[in-house]
């Protein structure tokens, strides 16, 4: 047997592959604990393919793990890590150049990627094996548990003062938000920002309304809330509507600390800045190759 080989993620018991990855990310900057349940809904809202995913085994033993969700012509490289004691003697090269040949071999056009952009052996690591970077993404945090209703609402926004905004404020199902992103958003929007990952997101997380602008929260009776997506309808952007509809939020669920994960790109970093959330100090980098 070979030194090195890739195995299918589908020969593998699901916990196996959840404790695996979370061996896999261990001392990396953002060390990570993978649940059983939380790779089960990464799989369903990614699009991840465990048969063509792979575990990386040396001498028969898993050390590393690899997913690969896929959408049409385009696979994206979901998650990769590789445990403490196998990360030298050039495995991570030999896994990303084995795992490109695997998408040509299936008729892909082009392979994507997140990587952190502080992360400077992973980031060196992909565009040796042929990854260019698209853009920075980025992300935000506000911690609003001591501030008064007023200062949340600040911004001089009278709709907010007197809670008109809170009241036009309407749930919305989260397919419909899908299908908006789809349409009005970017047409190389990361992967997780996509209508359909949108799609895939399940009570109880919700999406709202507010005239032409939408956003899509994690569970609201948490106390940390993630903002998933935040669309303005092409006809009304320029006109603040997006920090209306984030206060309007803040407002209706109070004593919240609301995150951005780093996956908005840079260029939207504005609508989160204008409600007063300040930027995290990781970022990544969105990459392609071209097959």
């Amino acid at each position: 047997m070979p030194p090195l080989s890739l195995k299918p993620a589908s020969e593998f018991p699901t916990p196996q592959l959840a404790d695996l990855m979370t061996l896999s990310f261990e001392g990396y900057l953002i060390p990570i604990h993978i649940t059983h349940d939380g790779l089960l809904t990464m799989l369903r809202r990614d699009g991840i393919d465990l048969n063509s995913s792979r575990v990386l085994t040396k001498e028969g033993e898993p050390v590393g793990v690899a997913l690969i969700a896929r959408r049409g012509w385009t696979s994206r490289l979901a998650a990769m890590g590789i445990v403490p004691h196998a990360r030298n003697g050039g495995a991570g090269t030999w896994a990303m150049q084995t795992l490109i040949e695997e998408a040509k071999a299936r008729g892909e056009k082009e392979m994507l990627l997140e990587v952190i952009e502080q992360n400077t052996a992973g980031v060196k690591l992909y565009e040796k094996v042929g990854f260019t970077k698209i853009r920075r993404l980025v992300g935000y945090r506000l911690d609003i548990t001591q501030t008064a209703p007023a200062a949340v609402l600040g911004g001089g926004d009278a709709a907010l003062s007197n809670g008109s905004a809170q009241d036009e404020l309407q749930e919305i199902d989260i397919r419909e938000l899908a299908r908006l992103v789809t349409y009005h958003g970017l047409k190389d929007l990361p992967w997780q920002l996509s209508g359909t990952t949108i799609m895939q997101h399940t009570p109880p997380s919700r999406a709202f309304r507010l005239n032409d602008a939408y956003c899509l929260i994690s569970n609201p009776a948490a106390l940390d809330v993630s903002i998933s997506s935040v669309l303005v309808k092409a006809r009304s952007r320029g006109a603040g509507l997006s920090a209306v509809l984030m206060r309007a939020l803040f407002a209706r669920f109070p004593n919240k600390t609301w995150h951005v994960s780093p996956i908005f790109p840079e260029e939207m970093g504005v609508i989160f800045e204008q409600v007063g959330m300040t930027r995290e100090t990781l970022s990544q980098w969105q990459m392609s190759l071209t097959l």
